[in-house]
């Protein structure tokens, strides 16, 4: 190529290799853009599927708050794991439809990703042949043309030639900077969605187990009752003084401490917290019965969603407390958090109840949306029966930072070793945006 500016008609040529390089990088961004069209065709298919997936669950769930409302007899029992049953099935086959669009994503921007190199391991290679040679052309000719030009329309096409040159090259490597920054943008959306995928595939997995569980305690169910309401109503008073005694420890440790603290408040706007899980609001906040001490109250609110459902950090912060028991709240994790509010800036924590397994540690750092575990029935939700107001779902509470503490479970003979936070509640619903 050392020879390829020896002629206007060889310059005519390079300049038009340079204007079809440029011309080529507009087409391979559309047919990016047509590539990521295609893409949000079929990622629309799966939302559509998603949907009508998530439509009928929030369907079995309504039916499952509407039975735990009622008495608990053992035909609403049996009810109840029949539509929890059908509800995580079709959970499973949420999670399948997402690990496959995550899937479709991946393989796409890996291709994606494959072009765009080689785009710029080619056009790069072009470029710097193209250097070497205006290099060697304004070497050979600078001299010529401004000394030894005769004609001055000669003189000019010189110039308006070489301005026009480097003008088509300025704007080549401007797309090879555009190209590259898309492939950096291509490579972190890759990151993200394996990312997900690891986590739909361990969601998945989750569900999977928490289906067979389900099924083995609607047998033992059965098999403890043997079909009979009577022997049903015997397991359940047995199991209705237990509860009532977790309840009150609960109750009578956050009592003590709004008594001491007396009345709080944080104007904190709603939408400071995300809310913690896909679901539906089964239980709110406030009065619900009774105490030893005259103060009775569901210190949070309860989120019922299929078995495996997974439960999400509310907001940036650390994490005080994790526990693993039988008794009270189950598998339980406690999250602080700076939040801002209209006074400034206010300290809370978020307790999240009930999980079938969590997969965060005292002093790790986390962000709002981070997966910190999935949604069960541990602790007393299902000691030995669902009871109308239990089964699968968490248990979500916001706290005063100032007061909240845990204390070291008084049952520890009939549940073993176990922890029960306390402090002074706010009413979570005052924090949550839409959900």
């Amino acid at each position: 190529m050392s020879k390829l500016f020896d002629t206007k008609t060889q310059r005519k040529f390079a300049f038009g290799l340079i204007l079809s390089l440029v011309f080529s990088i507009g087409l391979n961004f559309a047919s990016a853009e047509q590539t990521a069209e295609e893409l949000a065709a079929a990622k629309t298919a799966n939302e559509k599927k998603l949907q009508q997936i998530n439509q009928q669950i929030k369907s079995y769930q309504q039916q499952i708050a509407t039975t735990q409302a009622k008495s608990s007899t053992l035909k609403n029992e049996i009810f109840i794991y029949d539509k929890q049953i059908i509800s995580t099935e079709l959970q499973i086959q949420a999670k399948e439809t997402q690990i496959d669009d995550a899937n479709l994503q991946i393989a796409q921007l890996e291709d994606l990703i494959a072009k765009k190199l080689k785009e710029i391991a080619d056009n790069k290679k072009v470029l710097g042949q193209l250097i070497v040679e205006i290099k060697q052309y304004d070497d050979q000719y600078a001299l010529k043309t401004t000394i030894g030009s005769n004609n001055l329309s000669d003189f000019l096409d010189e110039i308006q030639y070489t301005q026009n040159l480097q003008g088509k090259i300025y704007q080549l490597v401007q797309k090879i900077k555009e190209l590259k920054a898309k492939l950096e943008g291509q490579k972190r959306d890759l990151e993200i969605q394996v990312k997900q995928l690891e986590e739909l595939k361990e969601q998945l997995e989750i569900t999977q187990n928490s289906l067979e569980s389900m099924r083995g305690q609607k047998q033992s169910l059965l098999n403890q009752t043997k079909g009979l309401e009577k022997n049903f109503q015997k397991l359940l008073a047995s199991s209705k003084e237990d509860e009532v005694n977790l309840q009150k420890e609960i109750e009578n440790l956050d009592a003590k401490i709004r008594a001491k603290l007396g009345n709080k408040s944080i104007p904190a706007a709603k939408g400071v917290l995300a809310w913690p899980m896909d679901g539906i609001l089964t239980q709110n906040y406030g009065n619900t019965g009774f105490t030893a001490l005259g103060y009775n109250f569901h210190n949070g609110i309860d989120i019922a969603a299929p078995a495996g459902q997974a439960i999400y950090a509310a907001a940036d912060g650390e994490v005080l407390y994790t526990d693993k028991s039988d008794a009270s709240y189950g598998n339980w994790v406690a999250i602080k958090h700076n939040i801002s509010t209209k006074d400034g800036t206010s300290q809370i924590i978020t307790l999240y109840a009930h999980f079938r397994s969590f997969k965060v540690s005292p002093g790790q750092q986390v962000k709002q949306g981070d997966v910190i575990g999935y949604e069960g029935n541990t602790g007393n939700t299902t000691k030995k029966l669902y009871g109308p107001e239990r089964g699968y779902h968490i248990h979500f509470g916001v706290y005063d930072a100032e007061g909240f503490g845990v204390n070291t479970g008084a049952y520890t003979k009939i549940y073993g070793p176990y922890k029960v936070p306390y402090g002074y509640t706010y009413n979570p619903i005052n924090f949550l945006g839409s959900n």
